[in-house]
């Protein structure tokens, strides 16, 4: 089932640096379900495809969502090859950890 806005534990914090335009989708600020949505359908989240982050955002918190609930669901699509980093499998600190911060590679889903 969708994460909905008052089950992510980073949604304030995701909103502030969404780029998506519709905030009315179901994904707005949602990062692990848009990751999932956009890779389900082959294309690759807005926030990774070269668009430039806002720099007042770039001081956002990192770290935030340890206990998410998705991390376990998020486990199962993770392609990332770094299994002891912190932020496996929590999409919102990994896309806020490489976006913007001049970190390479990106995210390894996108």
């Amino acid at each position: 089932m969708a994460t909905k806005p008052s089950e992510c534990p980073n949604y304030e914090v995701n909103r502030q640096m969404c780029p998506r335009q519709d905030t009315e989708s179901p994904t707005y600020a949602i990062c692990c379900e848009c990751v999932r949505a956009n890779g389900s359908s082959g294309k690759t989240a807005l926030c990774m495809t070269g668009i430039e982050r806002p720099r007042e955002t770039r001081s956002l918190p990192i770290g935030q969502a340890p206990d998410c609930k998705n991390r376990t669901r998020n486990e199962e699509t993770c392609t990332c090859y770094e299994r002891s980093c912190t932020r496996l499998a929590t999409c919102c600190d990994c896309i806020r950890f490489h976006w913007g911060h001049s970190v390479w590679p990106k995210v390894a889903c996108m």
